[in-house]
């Protein structure tokens, strides 16, 4: 049982390494203006997020929250809700513009492959939890 949590653990913490690692570079085009000047600013989003996730896990089963505010005191971000499918349910993206102050978080749910595992992790009868990946920062004046 020790040997099955040691490698359960293990594998959530690989999934943070690679999920910080794809919202950081998704984020960067968002702070450059590359997002937003896109004719796609969502998808462009998404799909270097997606890119940056080597294909190890779906990109389907993240959710994107995108947030603008006028300077760093103001931001207030909600916690993160969800649905009966355990998808978030109050995200929004709105990249902001240049020289704002923008919160990028992703979310995505972990299911542990032993329930109990997953128990002792506090995941309840979904046996998951989520792993968020948040990055803060003021755009470029990329205009």
């Amino acid at each position: 049982m020790i040997l099955f949590g040691t490698i359960e653990i293990g594998m959530m913490i690989f999934e943070s390494s690679i999920v910080e690692g794809a919202t950081r570079e998704a984020a960067r085009k968002v702070r450059t203006g590359a997002v937003q000047i896109s004719a796609d600013p969502n998808g462009t989003f998404q799909q270097t997020f997606c890119n940056n996730l080597f294909g190890i896990f779906d990109c389907s089963t993240f959710s994107f929250d995108v947030r603008t505010f006028s300077d760093f005191p103001a931001i207030n971000l909600p916690a993160v809700q969800f649905d009966q499918n355990g998808n978030a349910s109050n995200v929004v993206f709105q990249p902001g513009g240049a020289g704002t102050v923008t919160t990028v978080r992703v979310i995505h749910q972990h299911v542990f492959a032993t329930p109990l595992v997953g128990t002792m992790m506090g995941a309840g009868a979904s046996n998951s939890i989520p792993v968020t990946a948040t990055a803060v920062f003021k755009t470029e004046p990329y205009q």
